[in-house]
């Protein structure tokens, strides 16, 4: 089966430099870049953000449910405790960031890169991931607790203990990820790539006494 490629933010090149305060009007946010601030603004309000980067932004616990985020990135962030459940993400990216505890449950990603980010403890429960890249980010303690992944992938992450119980694993490949334990259904382990070491792991996982000969 082919591939689906990712799609990238589609980001104007040449974007005027904002305050938050200055740019959000009626819970809308567009086209600008929001850097070296820290955002302590929550809302029970959709927001709408559109062809926005935010550079260096510390987020104080916020808490932004039932958003939408679309050609949106975050570069050296920290998202560390935000409520961004049920939000939707479409060709975002988190690059560099802190997210450890967020909340994404329920949320609907697409498109969507998570690159060389702390994720410890983040929560993506009964989420959809579609398209989705988590590449060279620490994911331990996170929880995918029965949730879809279409055409995602995990690459060079740290997921010791993450949670995958009642998620389906076919078609992913753990095999360059770094994990002594993580939570899984073995029933949901069909069609999932994993590397010999991983395969042990799991053997035991399952009960099974692993010998050499």
């Amino acid at each position: 089966m082919k591939k689906t490629k990712r799609l990238e933010p589609l980001i104007p090149k040449e974007l005027e430099t904002r305050s938050f305060a200055e740019v959000i009007d009626d819970n809308y946010i567009s086209n600008c870049k929001i850097s070296q601030e820290t955002i302590d603004f929550s809302t029970e309000e959709a927001l709408h953000i559109d062809k926005v980067v935010f550079e260096n932004v510390n987020f104080l616990e916020t808490s932004w449910p039932r958003s939408e985020f679309v050609d949106v990135v975050f570069l050296n962030c920290d998202l560390s405790n935000a409520d961004l459940s049920r939000t939707v993400f479409h060709r975002t990216e988190f690059r560099n960031s802190k997210l450890l505890g967020t909340n994404f449950v329920e949320a609907g990603i697409r498109h969507t890169l998570f690159d060389e980010c702390v994720m410890n403890y983040a929560t993506f429960g009964f989420s959809l991931c579609n398209t989705v890249s988590f590449i060279s980010s620490s994911m331990r303690f996170a929880d995918f607790y029965q949730m879809e992944l279409k055409s995602s992938e995990f690459r060079m992450c740290e997921m010791n203990d993450i949670n995958f119980t009642e998620t389906s694993l076919k078609g992913i490949d753990l095999s360059t990820n770094t994990f002594d334990s993580i939570q899984v259904s073995i029933e949901k382990l069909q069609g999932c790539k994993v590397s010999p070491d991983q395969a042990i792991a799991f053997a035991r996982q399952m009960g099974m006494i692993v010998v050499s000969n």
